[in-house]
């Protein structure tokens, strides 16, 4: 080979191994790529700082033999250098779903609902989000003299898809249609008690948190962008009404692929756990305390009541920790004085060594197995009374939202038959319905502590 291409070749050579010397280089400047974790779901503004792997870089000139000292950006005269350049590196977005979050998105424009007229009225709410429903609930607040003349519907008029929320519900006492007034609740799968056979005198015939007519779970995995129908349709002469307002709240995110409905347990028609007992509580609004107390006694674990509820965090959030002054007046809802919901308890008992988890909600089969296994369950109800009350959506000073309502109250259940739960209330023992228990224990969503994650 004549010399000249020889040096050629061999000044070729040297650049090419010193490239790859490079590239071996874990601590080389801009030879690195790095993995940006693009959030899916919402946009994205790349940091151009941070993405130089992916552009094309300047030319590194490489000359001579290959060292180790050779910053990036060093020139040596052009006469003599091999000029090369990186490839680009395409950095791809990750898998990594994003956080679930809840959305409530509601019409609070009154429409008149037509008397004896089953085409009924619409009421529209027009959602524009990209993501996917993975629980709906619905929240309606409607005036009617008689709630068993309506039936009401939700439709989603971009899948088609339809679901009847009430059907014309009952009164449980005559079996007939309900004649009292008014529907303010929320409609929702996973709670363990019927609209169809809520019939009230106070506050209203319809109020609490209840599983709808047919499923709401049929708009799962469906985008939640679009327009949703809620029609009212009045199926009797002499009662009119209105639609106040009504609310989508809905759980979304990324698809999920929908996961087998689990098997119910097979659980005896009735079960009895003895050995619980319990004392009045010291101070006005610390039932939540008192309970806790108690509860941890059952399982051997002697707490001062006091001194529990000053180790209770203290907060405008009651998800979060206690809410408002202790001895204020009872069946007010945050800001004001209220009490404390289920996480904050279980999180301290388990400090003090007592096996509890919080659940929001707790399905009526859940309450039955703890009970049937020898553990009493500690749950939030109204009361005590046998009337419900209606669920409010709080949202804290943290913009937390979470479901309040007055007259929040806690105790343990300690038996349960096919037809009635017994309950155990500071010093009092006690039977309710299990009609009365659910109607009840739904306006918090079914919450409650047991020993079971």
């Amino acid at each position: 080979m004549p010399a000249k291409n020889l040096k050629s070749f061999s000044l070729f050579a040297l650049g090419l191994l010193s490239v790859m010397w490079l590239l071996t280089r874990s601590d080389t400047a801009g030879f690195a790529a790095r993995r940006i974790e693009i959030p899916t779901g919402t946009p994205y503004t790349p940091n151009l700082s941070t993405l130089q792997p992916t552009q094309m870089p300047t030319p590194i000139l490489v000359t001579g033999t290959p060292t180790p000292d050779l910053d990036e950006g060093q020139t040596v005269s052009p006469a003599s250098s091999v000029q090369l350049f990186f490839p680009l590196l395409i950095v791809q977005p990750l898998t990594t779903p994003m956080p679930s979050s809840v959305t409530r998105i509601c019409n609070y424009f009154s429409a008149s609902i037509p008397d004896n007229d089953p085409v009924g009225v619409n009421s529209q709410i027009t959602v524009d989000d990209p993501r996917f429903i993975q629980d709906l609930d619905v929240q309606v607040d409607i005036d009617h003299g008689s709630i068993g003349d309506l039936a009401v519907s939700l439709t989603h008029a971009d899948t088609g898809k339809s679901t009847l929320l009430t059907n014309r519900p009952i009164d449980p006492g005559t079996g007939k249609r309900c004649k009292l007034n008014d529907i303010k609740g929320i409609l929702d799968d996973e709670i363990s008690a019927s609209v169809q056979v809520q019939c009230a005198t106070s506050p209203a015939a319809i109020s609490g948190i209840y599983i709808p007519y047919q499923p709401l779970n049929i708009f799962n995995q469906e985008n939640i962008a679009g327009s949703w129908f809620l029609n009212v349709a009045d199926n009797n002469p002499d009662f009119t009404g209105k639609i106040k307002s009504w609310c989508l709240v809905a759980k979304i995110g990324e698809v999920i692929q929908p996961t087998p409905s689990p098997q119910p347990p097979q659980l005896p028609l009735q079960a009895h756990v003895s050995g619980v007992t319990g004392q009045n509580q010291a101070m006005p609004l610390d039932c939540e305390s008192r309970v806790a107390v108690d509860y941890a006694k059952f399982f051997g674990v002697h707490i001062n009541e006091y001194s529990f509820f000053n180790n209770l965090p203290k907060s405008d959030n009651p998800d979060a920790g206690f809410v408002g002054d202790v001895y204020g007046t009872w069946g007010q809802i945050p800001p004001h004085p209220y009490g404390v919901h289920a996480d904050p308890v279980a999180v301290l008992l388990r400090a003090y060594g007592v096996v509890a988890y919080a659940h929001r909600p707790l399905t009526w089969d859940g309450l039955r197995a703890e009970i049937a296994a020898g553990k009493p369950v500690f749950v939030w109800v109204i009361g005590p009374a046998d009337y419900n009350e209606i669920p409010v959506y709080y949202t804290s000073d943290d913009s937390h939202m979470t479901i309040v309502a007055h007259y929040e109250h806690v105790v343990m259940v300690k038996a349960y038959t096919e037809s009635s739960v017994t309950i155990q209330d500071g010093s009092s023992t006690y039977t309710r319905s299990l009609g009365q228990f659910l109607s009840t224990w739904s306006a918090l969503q079914n919450m409650a502590i047991t020993t079971q994650p």
